[in-house]
């Protein structure tokens, strides 16, 4: 990693306004969409809007001709600029000719994209922005930090300081009063400009078209006032038709500031024109009598033949996924971003800018995919994200600390080997029976959460002396406690690393839970990681090295079901392990046998395939509990109600909910090594409105965000416990009548 890049990552830390305007402005934005979109609401309009932008993509060069023609026939002009340097060339050209002196634009992220306000400058041609942001920007010497907030990293208290300055007066930072001095100021340039440029959120074939979505006015001011309107988009705007544009433009507003419809929402077909005196055709009567479309590539058509990022182009730009981004909510988007910022910034940026700009901010990424769960066009942001690091690793290689521990999780006897040592190093290390609070070489992970101490066996080592044909197998509880809802079958317990290596009597309970159900259980003592640490750093071949050993030996184990309680894990294997072996045919067929509903996370076996009855298990103290969403949980396999069902309803706990429930607690599996401070900030958040609750118990259903939640519980000596769903369970099944 580039030392520029982590010295931008420690500068935004260490900015307690960066800190307060994120905070005052995100969750506004999520708390805004939400409303404005409901679930089902949003899921029908992604479908749609999703078909659309699509068939659009399809249709690319045949609807770049149709717009072409369709543009011209109405009186517009049109050019093609392959770069961003002929896109500038282009416009400068067009302004000089017109002996421009005053440029006005309204907000375009296509126009920060080519640097067109410099190469403007650079041709003595005044610039000036007139979205109130990219004003601010503009006299800052700042740029963009989010799509449709430029100037979100900024608090309302710098822009009045800022703006005093302008005007020589002192104003109070109230917002009402700073829009009034921007209009006052900026009215004055929209009356003298020369030339208005603009960018398009859409561009319409059928008709040449070009539509705006804006909330100021000035939009409106800077395509109508001057004499020549000029709008640079790239050809990834284009759509076929009007029913195309108007079913984009019903997610939009809602998915980008919460509204049903913009305050404006401009339709411009050409220059503006009168037929009122004996029908004869004049243009340029209150509008421009020129107008001018530059439609850009700058890397969209490489990005198009791209098969793994073409679904990028769908993009509509509403900034939704930067506005649920855990990291972005930390550091904002002039690190995690260049000129394009957020998760979908990521492609952009290494199509448009080139993949080193890229290589430090996709390293920001928890893989959390809370960005595809709220994208109206259903780009799979997080997939994307991953061969983007893959492509990054391939090119810069991987850190030798985070290489070698890779090398050994993909090899189960150095990882066993590297287990002792652990286990060895942890007993001379400060802390107590359960945690690691100090330890040399890695202080710097240990500020702000502890470790977990190392027990002394494993697992699947514990059972091992027990096992036969490399199987441990237990019998069904002898007198079923749970009403016996898996009589009769029998399945596989997949522990996960984390749990097979630090929480092995996690791993006990989970098994004693599925023996209550009825279930014969058997456990292969071969199994190791799944690879989805490898997977999630990069290193995609030993990611596959690792998934084809979970294939054979889950092959192996003699269950209908194999059931694990990391669900983390069983995601890796159901929903990546068929892509990850793709250019593999005979190993992507066994990957996707497992993954057509063998394996399974335990909280959706115990209420879907043995599904534990309300009340079963609700003799016992009622205690408060919170409840947190693992990631891939929540957003991977949409589990919901389920574990808030087994904690209320069977279970009988006080379940309280605590706020932003689903949003990612910063563990991110090596993320939390790699950007420790970054998930410090995420892990405290995450913890502030757990204990905000009064809950004694937080739950979680995931082994890596219980030792997230654990570590961060222990370092703050917060007074909570924390335990995974399924000790709950098993905690019940031991009281006196429970079993």
């Amino acid at each position: 990693m580039q030392a520029s890049f982590r010295a931008r990552v420690h500068a935004a830390l260490a900015s307690e306004q960066l800190a307060t305007a994120l905070e005052r402005a995100l969750g506004s934005f999520r708390e805004r969409r939400a409303a404005a979109l409901p679930h089902d609401e949003f899921r029908q309009l992604q479908v749609e809007v999703r078909a659309r932008r699509a068939a659009a993509i399809d249709r690319l060069p045949e609807l770049v001709e149709q717009f072409t023609a369709s543009a011209r026939a109405v009186g517009a002009h049109v050019h093609l600029a392959s770069t961003a340097a002929e896109a500038c060339q282009i416009i400068g050209d067009l302004a000089a000719a017109r002996g421009a002196r005053l440029v006005v634009k309204s907000k375009s992220m296509a126009t920060e994209e080519v640097g067109l306000n410099a190469a403007l400058e650079a041709r003595g041609v005044e610039v000036v922005e007139t979205d109130l942001g990219e004003w601010i920007l503009q006299l800052m010497g700042d740029h963009p930090s989010h799509l449709i907030a430029p100037a979100i990293h900024h608090t309302r208290e710098e822009v009045a300081a800022l703006l005093s300055r302008v005007v020589g007066e002192p104003l109070p930072a109230d917002t009402a009063t700073l829009v009034q001095v921007a209009r006052r100021v900026l009215r004055e340039k929209f009356v003298s400009a020369d030339v208005g440029i603009s960018g398009a959120n859409l561009a319409i074939a059928e008709s040449g078209t070009i539509v705006l979505v804006t909330n100021e006015g000035n939009g409106r001011l800077v395509t109508t006032l001057p004499p020549v309107h000029v709008a640079l988009f790239g050809v990834d705007k284009l759509v076929a038709t009007l029913d195309d544009a108007l079913a984009v433009l019903k997610a939009l507003p809602p998915s980008a500031t919460g509204q049903r419809i913009s305050t404006y929402v401009s339709f411009i077909t050409g220059p503006s024109r009168s037929a009122d005196i004996e029908l004869t055709l004049a243009t340029g009567v209150h509008g421009p009598g020129e107008v001018h479309y530059v439609l850009l590539d700058n890397g969209r058509w490489a990005m198009r033949d791209d098969p793994r990022f073409r679904e990028a182009l769908q993009c509509i730009r509403c900034a939704a996924c930067a506005n649920v981004c855990p990291s972005y909510q930390v550091v904002g988007g002039h690190v995690f971003g260049h000129i394009y910022t957020g998760p979908i910034g990521l492609m952009l940026t290494a199509f448009h800018h080139g993949l080193e700009h890229a290589a430090g901010p996709q390293s920001l990424c928890l893989g959390c995919n809370a960005c595809e769960t709220v994208c109206p066009a259903g780009i799979p942001l997080p997939r994307q994200i991953m061969d983007l690091r893959q492509m990054a690793v391939e090119k810069q290689g991987l850190p030798a600390p985070k290489a070698l521990a890779l090398r050994a999780l993909a090899d189960p006897p150095t990882l066993r080997r590297a287990a002792g040592l652990a286990r060895l190093a942890a007993r001379f290390a400060p802390g107590d029976v359960r945690f690691v609070r100090q330890a040399p070489f890695i202080g710097h992970l240990l500020r702000y959460r502890s470790l977990p101490r190392p027990p002394e066996r494993a697992l699947v080592e514990r059972l091992a002396g027990s096992a036969e044909d490399g199987l441990a197998r237990f019998a069904a509880a002898p007198v079923a406690a749970l009403a016996a809802p898996a009589a009769g079958r029998t399945v596989g317990y997949f522990a996960g690393c984390i749990t097979d290596w630090l929480y092995p009597r996690t791993g006990e309970q989970a098994v004693e839970v599925l023996r209550a159900c009825g279930a014969a259980v058997v456990v292969p003592v071969g199994q190791s990681c799944c690879g989805l640490p490898a997977l999630n750093a990069g290193d995609a071949a030993t990611a596959r090295r690792m998934a084809r050993q979970t294939i054979v030996t889950l092959e192996a184990t003699p269950a209908e079901l194999i059931v694990s309680g990391a669900p983390s894990c069983v995601v890796a294997i159901t929903q990546d392990y068929p892509r990850l072996l793709a250019d593999e045919p005979q190993w992507r067929a066994r990957a996707e046998r497992l993954a057509d509903g063998r394996v399974v996370d335990l909280t959706t076996f115990l209420t879907r395939h043995a599904p534990l009855p309300a009340g079963a298990l609700a003799a016992g103290p009622c205690r408060r509990v919170t409840y947190h969403d693992a990631c891939q949980s929540h957003n991977c396999l949409g589990l919901r109600a389920e574990p808030r069902y087994l904690i209320a309803d069977v279970l009988g706990h006080e379940l309280v909910e605590m706020a932003d429930a689903s949003v990612c607690c910063g563990f991110g599996g090596t993320f939390s090594f790699d950007y420790p401070e970054v998930a410090a900030r995420i892990l405290r958040r995450k913890l502030d409105h757990a204990c905000a609750t009064g809950a004694e118990i937080i739950a979680a259903d995931n082994p890596g965000c219980l030792m997230h939640l654990r570590g961060g519980v222990d370092a703050e000596r917060r007074p909570v416990r924390v335990a995974h769903v399924v000790e709950l369970i098993a905690e019940r099944l031991a009281m006196p009548g429970g079993a």
